[in-house]
């Protein structure tokens, strides 16, 4: 079995680096688990990507700019993986979710070992993330970057995982809890000087023909009932996040 940890996809998400300290002390053989560091030039220079995101870039180009190239370097390793794990942390409100780009059985088996509270199939960037490579792909946003609770359940449910698949043999609490399906469909553009409305929150519904944004002057209105997900004011440039809708 292969298993690559990934962190630094964005290199602004440090969070990756604390979880990968957590998990080395559990000594797993390094034929086994790899810690991978996506995006070392981006985390050198404090920045989410030189050129454009990572996590928007695979399978990548040969020829292309610096993380065109650099997906197309990473895609390799990642394909040789059974599982891929990747660590992120978030500046929204978005809290213990798990992603997903493809939700087949053999996933969907592995993700109801972890228990989280959110799973997100991440159907708008599906071909793009660096998941989208991986057999079995999970990326994990559970909590902003120097949030010690996200980090503390992230480390907890990796070693979920590992204890399920047999890799480590650990007394782990276990909690039962109900996870919350949603397929994430499409972005949601952010027109320059729009902001969100205070009452706008991840996994709350907006309704049809409800504002959600505004310029003071004008206001942005829901075509259609959908779910925000990884909504935020700063969280992307050109966007405000994705609309969801809530499966069973």
């Amino acid at each position: 079995m292969k298993i690559i940890l990934n962190i630094l996809t964005h290199g602004d998400e440090r969070i990756g680096l604390k979880v990968a300290k957590e998990i080395r002390k559990l000594n797993i053989d390094r034929n086994i688990l790899t810690v991978q560091i996506a995006n070392s030039k981006a985390f050198k220079f404090r920045k989410r990507f030189i050129d454009q995101d990572l996590n928007r870039s695979f399978p990548g180009k040969k020829t292309g700019n610096y993380e065109e190239r650099l997906a197309y370097k990473l895609s390799a390793a990642i394909k040789s993986a059974d599982f891929v794990l990747d660590i992120h942390s978030t500046k929204s409100e978005l809290k213990d979710a798990i992603i997903v780009t493809n939700l087949n059985d053999e996933t969907l088996k592995y993700v109801k070992a972890i228990q989280p509270k959110y799973v997100l199939i991440m159907n708008a960037t599906k071909n793009n993330a660096l998941i989208s490579q991986a057999k079995i792909g999970i990326a994990f946003e559970y909590g902003k970057d120097n949030n010690p609770d996200a980090l503390k359940k992230i480390v907890a449910d990796v070693k979920k995982l590992f204890s399920h698949i047999g890799l480590i043999n650990v007394k782990l609490h276990r909690q039962r809890q109900v996870t919350n399906y949603f397929s994430v469909v499409s972005e949601v553009k952010k027109p320059k000087g729009y902001k969100l409305l205070k009452k706008i929150k991840n996994y709350k519904l907006i309704r049809k023909d409800e504002v959600f944004a505004t310029n003071g002057k004008n206001y942005l209105v829901a075509e259609d009932s959908f779910y925000p997900i990884l909504f935020g004011e700063n969280n992307y440039k050109t966007i405000f996040g994705f609309r969801g809708k809530r499966m069973s």
